[in-house]
Formats: C-alpha cells, structure tokens, sequence
C-alpha cells in the first residue's frame, strides 16, 4: 500500500503519500500497514506545517524491509530505506497497535543486519527420526548420538562462516530468521563422527534419513537468528535498534 513517502528536505519530517496522491486502496506492499481517517489528518497537519518548506518524493525500496515481528502482526517497529533518486534514507516505522497510526521518522545511519546463532530444530528431528518408517527403528541412545554428533558440528560454525557453509538458504516468518542445509562437506562431518558409535549398516540408514531430511523445509534445516543494528555512518560503529 505505501510505495512513496514525503520527505521535508528543510526539517526531515517524512509521511507516506496517500490519500488525494494516489496511494489510498492499493494493494498492501509493504507489509503490516493500514490507513485511517487519523492517517489522512497526520498528512493534512504535515502539509499545512511545511507549507513553506521544500519536499521531495521517496520511493520506497521493499528488498530493504525488515522487522524482528511477522508481517501479520500489527505492534511492531521496522526498517526499510526510501530514495529521492540520488540518495538513499533509512526509514523507521513505529506502530503502538491496530487502532493507532504509523508514525515514520527518518533517521540517521543504515541497517546493519548480522548472522547470531545457527539452531538445529532438536524436538521436531527427535519426533521425525521416532516416526521414520526404516525398520528396525533407532533406539534412544543412538539417536541422541545422531543429534549430539549433528550438535558439535553445527556449534563449530562460526557466525560470519554461515552463509559459507550453509545452502539452499529458506526465509523465515520474520526477517530475522532463515532455514538452510548444511553442506555436503559439513555432513561428512557428522557420519565421521557418527562411525565411532554405530556399525556400517547403522551408518547407512542415518545417511538415508540426512538425504530425506536435510531440505531448509525438513527438520535437519539450521535455523540462522538474525539481528537488526543502526551503523553510525559518522563513526562505523553498530548501534543495537529499539
């Protein structure tokens, strides 16, 4: 629904465009917004405050949007970047609840998103391997040894080594998580460290559940956390966002 913005060059006020502009009742492309009869009154005010000072138009980047909430839910804060054509702006959205406004605000800096912990999803592979249909089924020792291998290996990865050695990257319900597959290279990894505990057959089936299992939609995908940040262009440094 907000694919444009108003940006007061002078003061650095910004609103969305709608309304008499030509926004009002489109399709939602960013998501989680809504406009009220308040929304039109807040562009009223802005327009009447600033009648004297320059605007410019901003148009909305959605590849940049991100918030730790999902899209669905209303109560959050997100970021995304808006451009006049020959400079980019960092855009923070706030919204208290359903029935209160957007409020935007321009602010300084840019996003900064890191990788913070990568997860195996321990009590959906422990269900799946109990209901895989191999015969004769695994016991309960050896698949805590399957995960306790799966384990050591995922927790060696360091946090800026994860898109290397991960694949086949899934987005998560927020923009703050994926699902990825180890690499090919990591999972050997895991039968090595496997073959110390189980025989050769034994081996054979837990490389038959990884093949079935390790899509980022299957339980053996990693789920990467991420974290939103404001670097100070001024200073380089990473400031945690609100």
């Amino acid at each position: 629904m907000i694919k444009r913005l108003i940006r007061c060059s002078q003061c650095n006020q910004v609103i969305p465009l709608f309304g008499n502009f030509g926004d009002l009742g489109e399709s939602s492309l960013l998501p989680g917004v809504e406009w009220s009869s308040e929304d039109l009154a807040i562009q009223r005010k802005f327009f009447r405050c600033l009648r004297e000072h320059p605007t410019e138009e901003l148009i909305v980047d959605y590849d940049t949007y991100v918030s730790e909430r999902p899209c669905y839910e209303s109560t959050k804060v997100s970021y995304f970047e808006a451009s006049n054509g020959k400079q980019s702006f960092l855009i923070r959205r706030t919204k208290g609840g359903l029935a209160q406004s957007a409020v935007y605000e321009l602010i300084p800096g840019r996003l900064h998103i890191s990788n913070v912990s990568l997860k195996i999803q321990e009590d959906d592979l422990r269900k799946q391997i109990y209901s895989w249909t191999t015969f004769p089924p695994f016991t309960e020792d050896q698949i805590q040894k399957f995960i306790r291998a799966f384990q050591e290996e995922v927790e060696i990865i360091p946090p800026e080594k994860f898109e290397e050695e991960v694949e086949i990257a899934l987005e998560g319900e927020t923009s703050l998580l994926a699902y990825a597959s180890l690499k090919e290279a990591r999972w050997e990894n895991v039968l090595r460290r496997c073959r110390k505990d189980f025989q050769e057959a034994e081996i054979t089936k837990i490389e038959q559940f990884i093949r079935e299992n390790k899509q980022p939609n299957d339980v053996l995908a990693l789920m990467i956390k991420r974290e939103v940040s404001i670097l100070d262009a001024k200073t380089e440094q990473v400031e945690s966002s609100p």
